[in-house]
């Protein structure tokens, strides 16, 4: 049977009393017992009706973590952006994007339980998410579920979360609703703490139509939703120094500049670089479902669904990404250097439901589903100019967005699957399989204009087109061919479970799943590919000389075995005190973009190439071995309560190292600091270096992309919940979170990927330290409220979240420990003025600043008032050991119904009100987000010839964090109409 409901069952027997249970509800994943006691027809007993709880707390069939939102959860729950993401974050150990501590591209996307990832892993794992748009109308959403750890054999393909919508259905009553959300300037708060900023022509609207109903009755359903969402908002906050302006939101480049540089450009190049502040982005989206429930025979049901997105959103540049270009409170883009990103998507999908005896029951899925994504810049085609500041970050940026030139990007994804289920007294048997193939056609383009960078403005106004001639650039780059590149990736899987009912009070499940990798296309063994595989002085991150480099073999393909064992006991067998969880190993996908790297960059190219990619001849997808404990308890009068632990260690962990790279002998001396630094070029670029190989020059190095088994993640969460008789349903949950690894990869260019995972010394040793993903303190609460009167209806319902997390590191501005890399050295903290050296270095010789006492004194006092650095005096940064400071948001949404009678037909007309961030509607400072004024608060000057280095500090520093004056900072009234209709 379909999720959803209400559902009525009857049971009637020869000589029996017939008997009814009403309002049943079916929910994701969860096995619905309904057991009757018929009395015979000679007593003669009135019918029996039996109301059943559709969200029983304590569950026989629950093992591992899950967090199911009902429909009524969807419906009466604050969302302004009307995305799953506003449900999502009920998962207690959610921090709105990852799950459990883990990279966010680690989870499994599913819709009606087909996949529905945006698989190649761009930016964003959700499909449509780079165009800021839900794929799905939440309209047509019946029930969402969060899995983190399920030890169901059926559940795979993520290392995360797996996170499955169900799409809802017709039924035998013709039911629709038209509905429409505006917002606009005047509904959204302008002041930030004691900042003004103003939304400028602010539009946000949705609206749509969902109708479902009998084709057939009892027999052939609908149902369909469209939806179209119609958005225009200020790109960014920030504002240039002209002087006489201050507040967070004002950041450190010039205004003057930013007007000298703009007419340099239009006046000797003839290009127009668009304003620096003060304009708006646009995001556009339709999407449409159609559904059909065919119940082909008695025990036959037959499931179609097919569903559209087309979707676009104007984009600011990257903003870590090649040492990143989007603003922040030290870098001001040009509106030409944003892009327009396109996401087109069409699925469909087939499910065929059969029960074949009270014995054997089937399920067979087939699926299909394209995306077409593109980019657009919003520049005419012109080069990348960067002009760094005195911190060598870049402050200005402007031309054509380096990763958008022909960016396409083509998926098509197919998918079979069956599950066969035998019922046995009391085991339940499941034997099924799972075929998914992804075939990907992608033209990325980096660098195809040349990056162009100047150390100051100054550097780049003395420069004119006799000097260089940045139109010719684009007429050379314009001579060679778009990249286009393919991989076709496989992941089949096969699994065996028994789920047991040991007793009344005991249920097990032990299952085996098996995951094959499978690779289908293959990389063209060119001259360019031979010169990386023949070449022999490669070197591993053990600095084992000669090791095997050939990119155009994938790695092996190799069953990955998943056992897991779940349970569920029913202490006191009275469904009040349930214990339950399990352990298992979990096989995930990676953004299959890391193995679109090797196909891209296979070769070394003649004179140049950025970078070679390959992966490690043994390399395995992700893995990680998952345990899960927990307690649910029902007491008193209503309320429930859950104390619940998950720990998963690493398997297989994805790190990406570079061959090109040797291992650093050389080492600082003069101060605490004693890291391992680069003697010289030849350890840095060993292909470069090699005097047969001098004409190629290899840039970034040759990432290979490898395992480790390092890194785990733990929670600790705590829920409460109560339903009080006068109908408020309100919950609270706190989780504690520690979350390790080699290196979070938030990177889709394997040599970003490397070059951005900060280090102490050598980067392809990095260590276990903290992961940037998830947050260490997460406090939510939520009520919902509904009461009936008359005609009318109203309900009231609110979200409360606090949190403690997002992680980031300190390293220094410039390249300490030589390596070629910018940005990605972990500060070392010095104790007192005798622990580090400010100065110039040249030609080998340091020189002392004249005002090194000063530059001490004001480090000092930035030190010390930063919570984390002050702990770490006389020793490292670690990676991600940095937090920001703690966040508050409070949702609230009202609903008021009223109620029409048409025909003899109960219509209803609903007008909403959803405030987000509420508490900064009462006070301009509370629900305020903070960010970090600086990741990189030291610059880097120079090693002189004895291994001391000097450096640099910005005395106008002095404080870690600053405002977010972005929507994430102020409140915002969304205003609904709606009207049902039956």
């Amino acid at each position: 049977m379909r999720v959803g409901g209400p559902y009525t069952v009857v049971a009637s027997f020869l000589g029996y009393q017939e008997q009814t249970q009403e309002n049943i509800y079916l929910n994701l994943n969860k096995t619905t017992e309904v057991d009757f006691t018929l009395t015979e027809t000679t007593l003669q007993l009135e019918e029996v009706v039996v109301t059943v709880d559709q969200d029983a707390f304590i569950d026989p069939n629950k093992t591992g973590s899950r967090t199911n939102v009902s429909s009524e959860k969807l419906e009466l729950l604050p969302s302004i952006a009307r995305s799953a993401k506003d449900f999502t974050r009920l998962t207690p150990e959610s921090d709105g994007n990852s799950f459990g501590g883990r990279n966010n591209l680690y989870n499994n996307f599913s819709l009606d339980g087909s996949i529905f990832n945006n698989s190649f892993g761009l930016d964003y794992a959700t499909p449509g998410g780079q165009a800021d748009a839900q794929p799905v109308s939440l309209d047509a959403i019946e029930q969402i579920q969060v899995s983190l750890a399920p030890f169901d054999v059926r559940e795979g393909g993520f290392t995360g979360a797996g996170i499955n919508a169900v799409t809802k259905s017709g039924t035998n009553e013709l039911k629709g609703t038209a509905y429409y959300f505006f917002r606009n300037e005047s509904m959204i708060g302008k002041k930030v703490n004691n900042v003004t900023t103003e939304n400028l022509d602010f539009s946000a609207k949705q609206f749509g139509i969902s109708v479902g109903g009998p084709i057939i009755k009892d027999k052939l359903f609908f149902f369909f939703n469209a939806e179209a969402e119609r958005k225009t908002e200020l790109a960014h906050g920030f504002v240039a120094d002209n002087g006489s302006n201050s507040g967070s939101n004002v950041t450190s480049v010039l205004e003057s500049d930013l007007i000298d540089i703009k007419n340099h450009l239009f006046n000797e190049f003839g290009y127009e670089t668009g304003k620096y502040q003060g304009y708006n982005h646009e995001t556009y989206n339709n999407k449409f479902l159609f559904k059909l429930d065919y119940n082909l025979a008695k025990n036959h049901v037959l499931t179609v669904r097919y569903n559209m997105l087309d979707a676009y959103k104007d984009i600011l540049p990257h903003p870590e990404a090649i040492g990143g270009r989007g603003p922040t409170s030290y870098r001001m883009p040009f509106e030409n250097s944003s892009y327009r990103i396109f996401n087109e998507i069409h699925s469909v999908v087939a499910e065929l439901n059969s029960i074949f005896s009270d014995k054997m029951a089937n399920n067979f899925m087939v699926g299909y589903t394209a995306f077409r994504d593109h980019r657009d810049p919003h520049s005419k085609p012109f080069p990348v100019i960067d002009i760094l500041d005195n911190n060598l970050n870049t402050a200005i940026t402007m031309g054509s967005e380096m990763f958008s030139t022909n960016n396409i990007l083509n998926q098509d994804v197919f998918q079979i699957k069956d599950n066969f289920t035998y019922y046995f007294e009391k085991h339940t048997f499941t034997a099924g399989f799972n075929f998914e193939l992804f075939k990907f056609e992608n033209s990325f383009n980096l660098f195809y204009y040349p990056l162009n960078t100047f150390n100051s403005v100054t550097d780049f106004l003395n420069n004119t087109s006799a000097d260089i001639d940045f139109n010719d650039q684009v007429t050379q780059s314009q001579m060679n061919d778009y990249l286009v590149t393919y991989a076709d990736v496989g992941q089949l899987a096969i699994y065996l479970q028994d789920e047991y009912r040991v007793s009344d009070k005991l249920n097990v499940m032990i299952g085996l799943r098996g995951d094959i990798p499978m690779y289908f296309n293959e990389i063209e063994n060119t001259d360019a590919v031979k010169k990386v595989s023949d070449y022999n002085g490669w070197v591993d991150e053990n600095g084992n000389v000669g090791v095997e480099v050939d990119p155009s073999k994938w790695p092996d393909s190799k069953l990955m075995w998943s056992p897991r064992l779940g349970f569920n006991y029913d202490v006191k067998g009275d469904n009040t005190i349930q214990l339950r969880g399990g352990t298992g190993i979990f096989t995930g996908r990676i953004p299959f973009v890391w193995l679109g790297n090797q196909s891209s960059n296979s070769g070394i190219n003649p004179f140049y190439t950025f970078q070679v990619n390959a992966t490690s001849k043994d390399f395995s997808w992700p893995q990680v071995w998952k345990s899960n404990l927990a307690a649910d308890m029902v007491f008193g009068e209503g309320w429930n309560a859950t104390l619940e632990g998950i720990y998963g260690k690493d398997l297989n962990a994805i790190v990406h190292r570079n061959y090109n790279m040797a291992p650093p002998t050389g080492q600082l001396t003069g101060t605490g600091d004693d890291r391992k630094i680069f003697a010289g070029f030849n350890e840095v670029n060993i292909y470069s270096s090699d005097p047969a190989n001098a004409p190629d020059f290899l840039d970034a190095g040759t990432i290979i992309m490898d395992n480790t088994d390092e890194g785990y993640s733990y929670s600790l969460t705590g829920k409460l919940g109560k339903k009080f008789d006068f109908g408020v349903n309100a919950d609270v949950a706190y989780t504690y979170m520690e979350s390790k690894d080699y290196t979070s990869i938030p990177a889709e260019i394997a040599a970003d990927a490397f070059q951005r995972n900060p280090v102490v010394g050598n980067p392809n040793d990095p260590s276990l330290s903290w992961s940037r993903y998830g947050l260490q303190h997460r406090f939510i609460a939520s009520a919902m409220y509904k009461i009936e009167y008359g005609k009318m209806a109203t309900s009231l319902a609110f979200f409360f979240e606090a949190g403690r997390g997002n992680r980031y590191s300190y390293t220094y501005a410039g390249d300490l420990n030589l390596d070629g890399i910018i940005n990605n050295d972990l500060l070392y903290v010095p104790v007192d003025a005798s622990d580090i050296n400010f100065g110039t270095v040249a030609a080998g010789i340091g020189t002392p600043a004249a005002d090194a006492a000063a530059q001490w004194t004001a480090l000092d006092a930035f030190i010390e008032q930063d919570e984390y650095l002050s702990t770490r005096r006389g020793d490292y940064a670690e990676r991600n050991g940095a937090m920001l400071p703690w966040f508050t948001t409070f949702d609230i949404r009202l609903a008021q119904d009223f109620k029409l009678d048409i025909k003899g037909k109960e219509n209803t007309f609903q007008l909403t009100f959803d405030l987000l961030n509420a508490g900064n509607l009462i006070v301009p400072n509370w629900g305020v987000r903070q960010f970090a004024s600086t990741y990189t608060p030291i610059t880097v000057n120079g090693v002189d010839n004895t291994g001391v280095p000097y450096f640099q500090f910005d005395s106008n520093l002095r404080k870690s964090y600053v405002d977010d004056v972005s929507l994430r900072s102020k409140w915002q009234l969304q205003i609904g109409i709606r009207y049902m209709f039956n």
